[in-house]
């Protein structure tokens, strides 16, 4: 049962006046009007177009800012209002409600929100998509909510076209670390758009989580990687294209460490006895392209990400020390004479550094935002090895080095454990 003391009553009067719904999609965030109403628009083509029978309702968040005009709504006669569509159109009323807010509601109370809906209306197949996603289409919409509502998945990530400098957080730490410890073969765990079936909807709305830091900044990674087990089904389905997200989104990296890195490694925390039992990892079924990667050249400052590399690794040695294992340490500070243009910071190391943050999170060694910002620069330092060792590189070819990085993160997961269940040293 929901609990549903912490929704608006104005909220739940409009859901009590929508009734049972087939097909539910929650908009994460507020945003302006012209860019909800855009939002709107596709929602609504998508139900027009491939949903014709479904009862359906959109859920819209109102930070009470942004509208001094209201949100915007369905047209009441869509083809006044958008290009001829071909086919039918819907044959029922395309709901819409609102979730309305003081101030802009953090991530985790928007999904707590869009779950509960989802689960008061009795909803078989959801999604959540976001205002700042440029290209957002009702094809997209269509293909998170059709493996749910057609072929009963639990949860729809997507994949993307990206060039091949873009995404790099999730190519060289998010997603092979999780692959190799939840045994979660989805690339995606921090979507921007994702849908999920009702089922799970209640399940996570059901978890006692909701008011913990990491799920009120970030919660999509602790419901992948929720619904990772026997009890759900899992999928990936080719979206197209990933855009640069409009303003709105935070672009400051140690925010972004903060914000995912972190909250996966409370996931260990949280899922620990799931994943000390896991070994290997599940290919999860895909539907349409596996991603496409292109060869676009990158503006990253290559100097400069090193130099940040260089200085930060120095400026923080204290820091590390206490964080790292000793050898790991002492090759890490080696690393800093490298010249620049021969510097490599090799798949073995990488993997053994990010699993000591994350057993130093665990043993809570220092404040764990310190923790975190204290590995913003060895990220640099990958990235630049990164941008240094696939200067000429086909996508193909960087899929074959992240598939070996995948597979040390696996190698060394016996090390993980090890670390993870050590005393934290106390040091005078």
């Amino acid at each position: 049962m929901a609990d549903e003391t912490f929704l608006p009553d104005d909220l739940l009067r409009q859901l009590i006046g929508v009734g049972e719904v087939d097909l539910l999609v929650g908009v994460s965030s507020s945003a302006a009007t012209d860019v909800l109403a855009s939002v709107v628009q596709a929602i609504s083509q998508s139900f027009q177009q491939q949903f014709v029978r479904q009862r359906v309702v959109i859920v819209l968040m109102d930070d009470g800012v942004n509208h001094p005009n209201g949100l915007p709504v369905v047209p009441a006669n869509p083809e006044l209002n958008r290009p001829r569509l071909h086919g039918l159109t819907s044959l029922r009323t395309i709901h819409q409600v609102t979730a309305g807010f003081t101030s802009s509601p953090h991530p985790g109370l928007a999904l707590r929100t869009i779950l509960a809906c989802a689960d008061l209306l009795q909803a078989k197949a959801c999604a959540v998509v976001s205002p700042f996603t440029p290209n957002l289409s009702a094809d997209w919409i269509t293909k998170l909510l059709g493996p749910v509502y057609r072929d009963n998945f639990d949860l729809v990530a997507p994949l993307y076209s990206r060039h091949k400098y873009q995404g790099l957080l999730i190519r060289n730490l998010l997603y092979p670390m999780s692959r190799a410890v939840f045994g979660c073969e989805i690339r995606e765990i921090f979507p921007a758009e994702w849908g999920f079936s009702g089922r799970l909807a209640s399940h996570s709305l059901n978890q006692d989580v909701w008011h913990d830091e990491p799920i009120r900044a970030r919660p999509e990674a602790w419901m992948a990687i929720g619904a990772n087990t026997p009890d759900f089904r899992c999928c990936q389905v080719y979206l197209g294209e990933k855009l640069q997200p409009l303003p709105g989104a935070s672009s400051d990296i140690v925010e972004i460490l903060r914000e995912t890195v972190g909250t996966l490694f409370w996931c260990l925390e949280q899922q620990q006895p799931l994943w000390m039992e896991r070994d290997g990892s599940q290919p999860a079924p895909t539907l349409g392209a596996t991603q496409k990667l292109t060869s676009e050249p990158t503006q990253m400052d290559r100097h400069r990400i090193y130099e940040m590399f260089r200085t930060g690794v120095t400026d923080l040695a204290p820091i590390l020390s206490s964080i790292l294992d000793p050898e790991t340490h002492s090759e890490v500070k080696n690393m800093v004479s490298i010249e620049e243009g021969k510097f490599r910071f090799n798949a073995d190391l990488w993997v053994r550094t990010v699993y000591d943050f994350a057993a130093a999170y665990h043993r809570a060694v220092i404040n764990r935002d310190h923790l975190i910002q204290a590995l913003a620069p060895l990220y640099r330092g990958m990235t630049h090895s990164f941008l240094v060792q696939h200067t000429d590189s086909s996508p193909a070819e960087i899929e074959a080095a992240d598939e070996m990085l995948c597979s040390e993160f696996e190698l060394q997961k016996p090390y993980l454990k090890e670390r993870w269940n050590a005393k934290a040293e106390v040091k005078s």
